[in-house]
């Protein structure tokens, strides 16, 4: 498949002024989103599937959790309860074209990624009057600095980013963009399988398990969902600068899908309100990562600061 991509270099110039985001698209307002026990209804009528977990009596703070690219809500079942034992309230849910969507695979558009994380904000602000993070995973922090950034009036109190799917810096960015635009018009449907290892060291034997064989986590990826994604992370990289609220970045020694030189740009874009944790040897998907833990006692803290105004003490395991 990629030497008929690269037999077509010729036409890249011409498609490269295309190789922007597409027009924002608009997700209609039927209704006013509403929260059940195991779903969240957005404002077009889409149920979202939705997990929850919560403190015994009024949360500190408010999690939103919003997986990587081809996970879904199961992404956070550790993390969930952890967050819930430690005072806060933690929501997740699968973001369309994930999950249990029933056009998973497919990417769904930029719009309802993050309207659907608009109205969830809106949602627990309304009903917790707490503070409100967005905790994004690659895909998911890209989600996280679009909203943020997008709408600057929305109660969020701080964005946690594990290795957040930004493309800044890199030299060969528009080429990949161009040769992803024509592959993805010609051949649309055209996949690749990503395989996992179900005995990952690197990763928390339950995710590793999860990911290799769960069948709502997607392992064959297309290619025009692909140059959706990259576009995202385009539009997540050229964002991030206008974001107000403040950010925790994490990020992984061992991350081989988000180069360094892109976390170097976002840091530069955010000088005064980033606060950068790096891990020599961490893998990519760090809240999935055989110590977890410690990534999440290094948010927990920097949440209960930004909460409280004063550095928390170390947290038990």
């Amino acid at each position: 498949m990629l030497r008929t991509l690269m037999s077509l270099m010729p036409l890249l110039a011409l498609l490269a002024s295309g190789c922007a985001a597409p027009p924002a698209e608009t997700v209609p307002a039927r209704m006013t989103p509403y929260l059940t026990p195991d779903s969240m209804v957005t404002r077009d009528g889409s149920h979202q599937p939705l997990a929850s977990w919560l403190p015994d009596g009024r949360p500190e703070a408010v999690i939103i959790g919003l997986h990587s690219f081809g996970d879904y809500h199961a992404a956070f079942d550790h993390l969930g309860p952890w967050f819930a034992a430690q005072g806060m309230a933690f929501y997740a849910w699968d973001q369309r074209g994930f999950g249990a969507h029933p056009e998973a695979g497919h990417w769904p558009g930029d719009a309802p990624l993050i309207t659907d994380t608009v109205d969830a904000i809106q949602l627990l602000d309304a009903r917790w009057h707490a503070p409100i993070y967005l905790l994004g995973e690659s895909m998911g922090g890209g989600v996280a600095l679009i909203t943020a950034a997008e709408h600057p009036t929305l109660p969020i109190a701080g964005l946690a980013l594990a290795a957040p799917s930004v493309r800044a810096g890199l030299r060969t960015r528009y080429l990949w963009n161009a040769l992803f635009t024509v592959g993805g018009a010609l051949m649309p449907g055209a996949s690749y399988t990503l395989e996992r290892d179900p005995d990952d060291p690197r990763y928390y034997p339950p995710s590793a398990e999860r990911l290799a064989n769960d069948p709502n986590v997607i392992h064959d990826v297309r290619l025009d969902t692909y140059r959706d994604l990259i576009r995202f992370t385009d539009r997540a990289s050229d964002i991030a600068a206008d974001v107000r609220a403040p950010m925790l970045l994490l990020y992984g020694g061992r991350d081989g899908m988000i180069p360094p030189v892109s976390i170097t740009r976002l840091r530069e874009a955010q000088p005064q309100r980033l606060t950068y944790h790096f891990y020599p040897d961490a893998p990519h998907l760090l809240l999935q990562a055989a110590d977890w833990q410690r990534y999440g006692r290094d948010i927990l803290q920097w949440i209960q600061q930004s909460v409280t105004g004063v550095a928390a003490a170390p947290t038990q395991q």
